[in-house]
């Protein structure tokens, strides 16, 4: 049985290896031999400086031209792993309906459906809304996600005991 979970798991490593032999040619490229762990680093880095990036990205449009709006909470979004979020419902200057579940975790003001929530939205693309107000939780998100991108990167280029 031992040997069997051994040869599954050592084809699970080749297959993942041979997954990246595109990006071990590429940094080859560049004068560098990293390994398999670097690489996923590498990737990992880049796909959460996506994420963060575009949210950053928004919420900087939003300073810019956002506009004001009365929402109320329509929901809880209960399938994050963490914490419930809020669900919120606003109309823009048109009268149109709009919905947006919040990346931030309820709170006490948010938890209750029906609960007032200011809102900032862009005019041009309504969809990109945010909760108005809760400067440290974004704060905290923000700097957490660009934690998780700066430590990858670090593990992705260091040259310590990961190295070949």
């Amino acid at each position: 049985m031992e040997q069997s979970w051994s040869r599954f798991w050592a084809g699970v490593s080749e297959a993942f290896h041979q997954a990246l032999l595109p990006f071990h040619a590429a940094a080859a490229a560049f004068g560098l031999q990293p390994t398999d762990i670097q690489i996923w680093c590498f990737l990992c880095g880049v796909f959460f400086l996506a994420l963060v990036g575009s949210q950053t990205y928004g919420d900087i449009v939003l300073s810019r031209r956002g506009a004001f709006a009365k929402g109320r909470v329509v929901g809880l979004d209960t399938s994050g792993e963490y914490s419930d979020t809020p669900i919120i419902e606003f109309a823009d200057r048109a009268g149109r309906v709009w919905r947006f579940g919040s990346h931030l975790p309820a709170n006490a003001a948010t938890r209750s459906i029906g609960a007032p929530v200011d809102v900032m939205y862009d005019p041009m693309h309504p969809t990109r809304a945010r909760e108005v107000g809760r400067p440290l939780m974004k704060a905290l998100h923000v700097t957490i996600g660009y934690a998780v991108v700066v430590v990858l990167m670090v593990l992705a280029f260091w040259r310590g005991p990961m190295s070949n």
